[in-house]
């Protein structure tokens, strides 16, 4: 995937210097994971119909599903496969042990490797403030030196599950972030490179959920929705 990124307390010029050789282990796994997709064919949900996952959106004036073939769990759990086989300690507690003994606190991250912390975000808006103040506690705590928060861009996240955090929504905490965390920490936003086997892979399920009756937004309005706006979705799938 291609990443974009914005830095706060000059985080990403830390990690090109004192944390390069982690730093960049961390752009190749990101830039080098493939996308993954939910299957064409139907899922079973009682009392619903055999469908691909779907959400109910209003788009272009017309109420109809959009398809979400990008899996989410799927991409999340690929990014860990790749960062533990790199030697990342995978979901390292926030506060660390610095008078010897372990601190009363269950708070945890995702990733951590010689002090660069890393929030994987793929959930709601309200875990990116959660994200936030856990880097806030890590850098307090000594536990983490620089921060590291993916998110996935909007284009991509209109194909997730709705309510999805944005990285132009982490982008525009940075404001905040100067006010209230002290922790260098670097935004990372992944986007698609090429986005053609994801548009065939939604219009081989839009041709299964339009056989069962369900009327299906095309590719590009959904691609191309305004995330702010009107989407009023309500799930329809799980």
């Amino acid at each position: 995937m291609r990443q974009q990124t914005r830095s706060h307390l000059f985080a990403e010029t830390i990690l090109e210097g004192s944390f390069r050789g982690v730093w960049e282990e961390l752009l190749d796994v990101f830039g080098s994971v493939d996308v993954p997709l939910r299957p064409a064919g139907p899922f079973t949900s009682t009392g619903r119909p055999m469908t691909p996952k779907r959400q109910r959106r209003r788009l272009g004036g017309r109420d109809a599903y959009a398809l979400l073939p990008v899996d989410q769990v799927g991409l999340n759990l690929e990014l860990n496969r790749r960062l533990v086989a790199q030697g990342w300690s995978r979901q390292p507690f926030v506060l660390g042990t610095p008078v010897g003994t372990p601190l009363d606190s269950y708070l945890k991250g995702d990733f951590e490797k010689e002090g660069v912390f890393v929030e994987v975000e793929f959930g709601n808006t309200a875990s990116l403030f959660r994200d936030l103040f856990k880097f806030q506690v890590a850098g307090r705590s000594g536990v983490g030196k620089v921060g590291v928060l993916v998110v996935a861009t909007a284009p991509v996240t209109r194909l997730f599950d709705s309510g999805v955090a944005t990285y132009e929504q982490a982008v525009n905490l940075l404001p905040y972030m100067n006010i209230g965390l002290a922790l260098p920490t670097v935004i990372v936003g992944l986007d698609i490179v090429d986005w053609e086997p994801i548009a065939r892979r939604y219009e081989d399920m839009k041709v299964v959920a339009e056989r069962a009756g369900v009327p299906c937004h095309p590719f590009e309005l959904v691609r191309g929705s305004d995330e702010a706006g009107t989407l009023q979705a309500s799930i329809e799938a799980g």
